[in-house]
């Protein structure tokens, strides 16, 4: 039997001990659950290209960027907050049409009370721990898809029991014309069972399509996506989100390429008929200084408004700034750093403390 045969096979049984022991959530390392109290800063979208993040190897090791905040809280003290992630994968094809693909990852997340804790008197570690399993059918060059099962398990420091999500999806791509169109959807559904005994199902519907504009070096960005939240046991956690956006990239020479564009995001709790509607409107610029060195510099003005019942609730306005800078050492491995910074324009009513959140990102990859 050729090598590649014995080792498909047991790769596959390996997927598939892992899918059903891990009882863990499925999701792209970009959307990794996490407990209730851990606080999500929503990225900003920005349309950008990627040529650079494709890799031709069956094996491919990342350090996400680890994320470090420091930010007041309602009593206006200081509290730090860190989280990374690290995913191991591989890819093996079988034929000239169909691959099978096999990642296992780590995601640790430190919320402490106070600044400078360095003996963790105050820390909490929740750990998160994560299989996936994946397989790619291609149809020339054209169209490919790809179903996924992914299980999460996480745990933490002094909380009883653990988080288990379990989650099935499946992303298609068609290239209508190579180098032109992109069409991209997603579609997933996770079953989640919390720390505290309650469940939790999502569904998650994602559409995006890329098209070069003729005669111009301008590329333009369409996306939309829906999640629907239900939780059997307790209707009054049930949340839709539904998130529309649209950039523009302008390639202005090879070294050089600004995008400029909007995201329109609106969030439903039915059972307190309470809305919040946020707009976004953002601008970037990238510049590859050198064969090696990319710096990012971008900006964005969000606007959020809330109402229940047809009442109003707060607004508030707030400016992002990011800056970034990307290291290329040769074709391998890369090192990154970024500073984010928000601060508030305005909100009605007033906080009780007007903070500015800021974070300070450093990473590192490899691919193989």
């Amino acid at each position: 039997m050729p090598l590649r045969w014995i080792l498909a096979v047991c790769l596959i049984l390996t997927m598939g001990f892992a899918a059903r022991g891990a009882d863990a959530d499925v999701v792209s390392t970009d959307a990794i659950p996490a407990p209730d109290d851990i606080p999500v800063m929503r990225a900003i979208p920005i349309y950008a290209p990627q040529d650079q993040d494709q890799s031709t190897g069956h094996f491919q090791a990342t350090v996400a960027p680890p994320v470090l905040v420091r930010a007041e809280d309602a009593s206006g003290a200081l509290a730090d907050s860190a989280n990374e992630y690290v995913d191991f994968g591989w890819r093996m094809p079988i034929f000239s049409m169909f691959s099978i693909g096999y990642d296992t990852g780590v995601n640790a997340f430190r919320q402490d009370a106070t600044i400078w804790d360095d003996e963790e008197a105050t820390s909490t570690v929740t750990t998160a721990l994560i299989n996936k399993v994946s397989a790619t059918v291609q149809s020339g060059s054209n169209v490919s898809l790809t179903p996924y099962v992914q299980g999460q398990r996480s745990l933490t420091d002094g909380q009883p029991g653990f988080s288990d999500a379990t989650k099935y999806g499946a992303d298609l791509a068609w290239t209508p014309f190579k180098d032109v169109t992109t069409i991209k959807a997603d579609a997933s559904t996770q079953a989640t069972y919390n720390f505290n005994h309650s469940l939790m199902d999502e569904d998650l519907y994602t559409i995006s399509a890329d098209q070069k504009l003729p005669g111009v070096p301008l590329t333009l960005h369409t996306a939309g996506s829906i999640t629907d939240d239900s939780a059997p046991l307790l209707t009054a956690d049930d949340k839709s989100n539904t998130i529309v956006d649209a950039s523009l990239l302008w390639k202005i020479v090879d070294s050089t390429s600004a995008s400029i564009g909007t995201q329109r995001q609106d969030t439903t709790i039915p059972a307190s008929l309470q809305l919040a509607d946020t707009d976004t409107y953002f601008t970037q610029v990238s510049l590859q200084t050198s064969k090696t060195v990319i710096v990012t510099v971008r900006a964005a003005h969000e606007q959020t408004d809330s109402t229940a019942a047809g009442q109003f609730l707060s607004n508030s306005s707030d400016v992002l700034l990011t800056f970034g800078l990307t290291w290329n050492l040769g074709d391998t491995f890369n090192l990154g750093a970024g500073l984010n910074y928000r601060t508030l324009q305005s909100a009605t009513p007033a906080p009780a403390v007007n903070a500015s959140p800021a974070s300070v990102s450093i990473s590192a990859g490899g691919k193989f």
